[in-house]
């Protein structure tokens, strides 16, 4: 098992020294709270000291080579991190078996629900979702490498009800952050992470760690050099 650095002491405490192979991190959080600006300072690390590539299958449009070369300080980075762009779902499962050819160590897919949340509806949406989770975690296993896939959050009501039987929840908080598709992505996941906007003009944020539960949340930064300790 091989462990790559986040860019954050504190990040990396948090996940026992750093992302590892065969396993994969789900991380998520809204829009801006760092989850891409992670995926780019790992990939960056990587890039500078292992000698393999690694692969970043964007499905969102989000991937900017010129923010890997900030980062790692190298315009030789981007030759070392294979970029696929899925236009599709059909993209993104076709996308597994070039993984496998080139049996790379680390594997990033940004983002991990967005084409499913296109293309399919209700109970599809979850076999889908979980169907292509089933293959990335045998991905894992049988490469050894480590997978990081993001994911976004949804406003969901909650219903609190009182001793007469009325939802009361509007009067108390409104609606709570979720991970879309939670459940189904939980059953193949095996590290949580939830980031967290803390002060966004301090560029300050917050990583909590869901799975395995029990340790502090870490707080970080975002900066030229990508995720780093505040």
């Amino acid at each position: 098992m091989a462990i790559f650095e986040t860019g954050s002491r504190a990040i990396n405490s948090l996940l026992g020294g750093g992302i590892r192979t065969g396993l994969i991190t789900d991380i998520f959080g809204e829009s801006g709270s760092g989850k891409s600006q992670l995926c780019f300072t790992v990939c960056s690390n990587y890039a500078r000291q292992h000698g393999s590539t690694a692969v970043f299958v964007d499905t969102a449009g989000t991937f900017r080579p010129e923010r890997i070369v900030e980062i790692s300080g190298s315009e030789s980075a981007l030759d070392k991190i294979v970029y696929l762009r899925a236009l599709s779902t059909i993209d993104q499962e076709n996308a597994i078996g070039k993984i496998q050819e080139m049996a790379p160590k680390l594997v990033v897919i940004d983002s991990l629900t967005s084409l499913f949340s296109a293309e399919f509806t209700g109970p599809s949406r979850h076999v889908a979702i979980m169907h292509y989770l089933h293959e990335l975690a045998m991905l894992a296993i049988n490469l050894d490498c480590a997978i990081i896939v993001t994911n976004m959050v949804r406003n969901a009501p909650i219903t609190v009800v009182d001793q007469g039987g009325h939802n009361v929840s509007t009067a108390i908080v409104p609606s709570e952050q979720r991970e879309f598709l939670g459940q189904s992505v939980s059953l193949y996941t095996h590290v949580k992470l939830k980031l967290e906007i803390v002060n966004p003009a301090d560029s300050i944020f917050k990583a909590i760690l869901l799975h395995p539960p029990g340790k502090e949340p870490a707080l970080f930064s975002i900066g030229r050099s990508g995720v780093c300790d505040p």
